[in-house]
């Protein structure tokens, strides 16, 4: 996943550890501080499979050192963009970091990018909205807290919300894109 998006932002333009680890700070939600630990080894495993190669710095960076894409790591991006998710636990993640490299994609992988995200999520407001119906008829049984399932379905009409606003702005953009094709 994180070799997904640092691939996507050396895509664009030559950058520094330090511009790199900003990058995948914001790209996280919630953000988050990226680690040493985490980008420097990050940046090795591209480097060793010639994904990315390192150039000096202009005179007066203390010895910085640039990254750029590689052939190899052009090729490994469009490997990452077309390999389909995996429902786990940062799958949210992962499509979000696909967006960030949508525009160096055709745009029918964008399509197919976007729909999958839109039926995961879709598949996910389902069983919430389950789950919101269910504990509306506990919370209306005679001898319940009713006090406890009101603020559990509260919690699921702002998950829900949240799940329904991301499916309506991945189909807005999904026409979007078909519009874009039919003018060409």
């Amino acid at each position: 996943m994180y070799e997904l998006l640092m691939l996507s932002a050396l895509m664009s333009r030559n950058m520094s550890g330090y511009k790199l680890r900003i990058i995948l700070e914001n790209a996280m939600l919630p953000r988050r501080k990226i680690s040493n630990g985490v980008l420097y080894p990050l940046l090795d495993k591209l480097e060793s499979k010639g994904c990315i190669g390192f150039d000096e710095a202009d005179q007066g960076s203390r010895g910085t050192k640039i990254a750029h894409i590689t052939e190899e790591g052009r090729r490994y991006f469009a490997e990452l963009m077309a390999k389909p998710v995996a429902h786990d636990a940062k799958w949210d993640d992962a499509y979000r970091f696909k967006m960030r490299g949508m525009h160096y994609i055709d745009s029918e992988e964008q399509i197919s990018i976007l729909q999958d995200y839109r039926d995961e999520l879709a598949e996910d407001l389902h069983v919430y909205m389950g789950v919101k119906n269910h504990l509306t008829d506990l919370r209306d049984e005679e001898g319940t807290d009713t006090n406890y399932y009101q603020w559990q379905v509260r919690s699921m009409d702002f998950v829900s919300t949240t799940l329904k606003a991301k499916v309506d702005w991945l189909e807005a953009q999904i026409r979007e894109i078909e519009k874009m094709e039919i003018v060409k």
